[in-house]
């Protein structure tokens, strides 16, 4: 309920700062209810980040989990999981308007979002080597790139927009492929 709160008023400043008693008003309890649980503001967009990031996930791999998804399918998923967190609302406006709350997720250390995330990708990874398809070498480090990548597609979206345009998408296709896939055994036809 305070999450949900919070995400309405978040976005209906349009990313811009709120407080937490607009919070707590606009959830019908009272400060010291939601002081309880998160310390200050900036607790509640974190919570707020990691539910709405890992919803964002979860809704894009709903019909093809990724668990089970062939090498094309997973690069597929992830490119279309950055498109969606590059048109959420919620995420996009705190990029516009809280840049110095983000930033830190950027240069200093990684969020509960992005641990999840990696965990996810670290996951993925490792059975795409047991399936042969991904290329070998330590999933975790893989994953990291992966996420330094995919971050930048959303993060620095901005600085070549007029260049890639709807391009984007088909680009980082193909850099996460290139970077993903296990190279064919020498002697054996390429498709």
């Amino acid at each position: 309920m305070v999450l949900d709160s919070a995400r309405l008023c978040l976005t209906r400043s349009e990313g811009r700062k709120v407080t937490l008693a607009e919070v707590a008003r606009e959830a019908g309890v009272s400060r010291p209810t939601v002081y309880r649980r998160w310390p200050d503001m900036d607790a509640i967009i974190r919570a707020l980040l990691t539910r709405e990031v890992l919803g964002v996930i979860n809704a894009v791999t709903e019909t093809t989990p990724l668990r089970t998804a062939d090498f094309d399918a997973t690069i597929d998923l992830v490119v279309r999981v950055v498109g969606a967190l590059r048109e959420d609302e919620l995420v996009a406006s705190l990029w516009r308007e809280q840049r110095e709350f983000m930033t830190p997720y950027v240069f200093d250390r990684l969020g509960t979002s992005q641990e999840s995330v990696l965990a996810i990708l670290a996951d993925t990874i490792a059975r795409g080597q047991d399936r042969g398809e991904v290329r070998m070498g330590d999933a975790k480090k893989m994953a990291s790139m992966v996420l330094l990548i995919t971050q930048s597609a959303i993060q620095s979206r901005a600085l070549v927009e007029t260049i890639l345009g709807d391009e984007w998408s088909v680009e980082l296709h193909h850099a996460l492929s290139a970077y993903l896939r296990r190279p064919p055994v020498p002697g054996t036809a390429v498709n």
